[in-house]
Parts: C-alpha cells; structure tokens; sequence
C-alpha cells in the first residue's frame, strides 16, 4: 500500500505551483539524506497548498469530507516533523545503515541498490496527475480496502490448502516409503502388503509385514513364534543380547528382524524422514523376554520364568497379555495373503501362552 502522508510530504513543502515536478536531487536529499535539523512550522508551506483545484485548503469555508482529512493528515506531518526535530536521537540516511558494520559486501550493495530503487519510484509516483484528482481520497480508501480483502483472501486460501499444514511433508514423504515399499500402487490404491499393515496396530506394522512376506515365521514352532514376536511387545530397557540357552533357529530369527528393522529406517532415511536406522531398530525391538516367552510358552510355571529375568512380574504379564492379542493380529495377516499354515501355527501359538495366572479373571479368585 501506498502511504499518502509520504507523497505529500515534499509536494507540500514545495507548494501548489511545483507539485508534480520534484526533481530526483529533491527526492533523494528527502528520503535519505534526513538530518536533524530546526525548523518552524511555517517553513513547510502547508498554507500554500492547492491541491484541489481552490485557492486556499486550509482557510476555505465550504471544507469538504475529503478535505478535512486531508487537513488531519497535514497536521500528522507537521508534528511527525516537529517530534522528529526535537527528538535527542540522531536521523541516519538510508544508505548510512551500509556502514558501521551493520551491513557487509554483497549485502550493503543490495541495500544501496534498493536505496536507489526506492528513491526512483518515489520521485515517479510525484509526476502521476492522479495526486491530484478532486477525489483521490475516496478512491485511496476504495483501493486499500480492495488491497486489504485480497490479501485477507490470499492468507484464508493458504490456511485451506494443503501446504499450510505442518505434516504434510511427512505425510508425502511417507506415501513415497509406501510406495517404494509396494504397499500402495501409483494411484495411492492399498495393495496386498498395505491390506496385511492395517490387520497389524499393536506394535510396528511394517516390520510385522515384512516378516510374513519373508517367510520368516513359516519354519518356527508356535513357542519360537511367541518368543520371536515378544521383541515387537516388550517395551522396557534392558540387555538386548540374546540368551545362549535359546535355540539356533529361534537366534537366526531374532537377528534376521533386527536386517529387516535396520533396512527400513535406512529407507525412512532415504526419503527424507528424521529417523536414524539404529535408533528405529533399537527402539521397536527389545529382546529382553525372548527366553521368558519361550519358556512359558513350553509350559514353565510362572515362578521359574520369574527368575530368568530381572523384569519386574507385572510387565510380563502385560507383555504376555499383549502378545496374544498380537498372534491374532498376526494370524489376520496369515488369512489376508493366503497362508494356512502360518494361520494354524499362530492359533496354536495364542493357545499356548493363554493359561494360568497370566490369563486369570481375579487373582482373588483364583
């Protein structure tokens, strides 16, 4: 927007014979070569304006809307110019902000240049005869309020779209993992991997998804499905290194997960998502209770299992609860690509950890 008290400022002060003719040297000494000087305030010539086609704006009888707002904005300018005179701080030029140190090489450059730009379009903004239309007033106030609706319109289109959201970013970068990972097609349609994901919200569904793809529970008994399954469930920090008591297949399994786990954060990574491969492994699987889950899924009274770990009783029964209702989740997934083996080994996985006083009702009771 274009503030008229700056327009008028010099226009003023040159009187109604010479507006519109303001040389560039006047234009520039105006702008940017302000300095602090005394003045009256008889000296800036207001009395002398006729920017209106009469003899004397001030001093007329029949004094329009229009002219008594003109007549505000000259007072405006004579005590802007009054406080500025008495005011204690220094006025610096323009140009001057490039020295000091405020501003170095290629930047007080750009700021001289925007300096000159400044002062030619000032200096031209004086010549146009619309300065001095009856009704400039009028028209101003229409322009600004058209000005200030478009940007109001601009501002509430920006809040409606998409770019204004502050995850849409990693949203896109995360439909582009999906795609990578042939979960979605390119018209963002769910496909066989994206359908075996949804059946899984206990714990990290992409890992779980890419175990089932890999066959990596089809060759494990139901009590090494469990255990295996038991790193996606346990939560606590403890040491992750596996118990050498544990069979082969079961350890083979266990580090087969953390390839899977350390190639997608690698691929997270890869598409712009802030998250370190080995913090997205260490942090969805934890193995503290492979051997605990093991056991009590062969039978082992809850006493002895108890004694495997320093984990304290209530978390793994937690952990146990929750992983039942992940061999169903996993089990959906089995149904989902077609695999009935898997879907029976997983039933009877979830049968073979559901008994005793993990599974009670009341311990009251019981």
């Amino acid at each position: 927007k274009i503030d008229p008290r700056t327009l008028y400022k010099d226009e003023s002060s040159l009187g109604g014979a010479h507006v519109g003719a303001v040389s560039a040297s006047r234009a520039t000494n105006s702008f940017f070569n302000l300095k602090p000087v005394t003045r009256q305030v008889d000296d800036f010539g207001f009395g002398h304006l006729k920017a209106r086609g009469k003899e004397d704006l001030l001093s007329s009888s029949s004094k329009t809307v229009e002219d008594e707002a003109m007549e505000k904005i000259i007072t405006l300018l004579i005590e802007a110019e009054a406080m500025e005179d008495t005011c204690s701080l220094e006025v610096l030029p323009l140009k001057e902000c490039s020295k000091g140190g405020t501003f170095q090489g290629d930047d007080a450059f750009r700021l001289g240049n925007l300096s000159n730009q400044i002062c030619n379009y000032a200096t031209v903004l004086r010549t146009y005869k619309s300065h001095f239309h009856p009704s400039l007033l009028k028209h101003y106030i229409t322009v600004e309020k058209k000005e200030t609706l478009s940007t109001t319109v601009k501002a509430l289109r920006h809040l409606l779209s998409n770019e204004s959201l502050q995850l849409f970013p990693d949203f896109l970068q995360r439909k582009s993992l999906l795609k990578t990972l042939n979960y979605i097609d390119e018209n963002d349609t769910v496909k066989v991997k994206g359908r075996v994901a949804c059946e899984c919200n206990t714990c990290e569904e992409l890992i779980v998804t890419e175990m089932v793809f890999e066959g990596l529970l089809n060759d494990l008994d139901p009590p090494e499905i469990v255990a295996a399954l038991s790193a996606l469930i346990f939560q606590e920090k403890t040491d992750n290194d596996l118990d050498p008591e544990i069979p082969e297949r079961l350890k083979l399994t266990c580090e087969a997960m953390k390839k899977i786990a350390l190639s997608l954060g690698q691929l997270q990574n890869d598409h712009g998502l802030l998250i370190e491969p080995t913090d997205y492994c260490n942090s969805s699987l934890k193995f503290g209770l492979v051997h605990v889950v093991y056991d009590w899924a062969l039978g082992v009274p809850f006493s002895n299992i108890c004694q495997l770990t320093a984990v304290q009783e209530g978390s793994i029964v937690r952990c146990i609860t929750r992983l039942d209702e992940l061999c169903r989740e996993v089990r959906n997934c089995a149904r989902v690509v077609g695999n009935p083996t898997l879907y029976r080994m997983m039933e009877e996985a979830s049968v073979a950890i559901k008994r005793d006083i993990v599974f009670a009702s009341s311990l009251y009771v019981t």
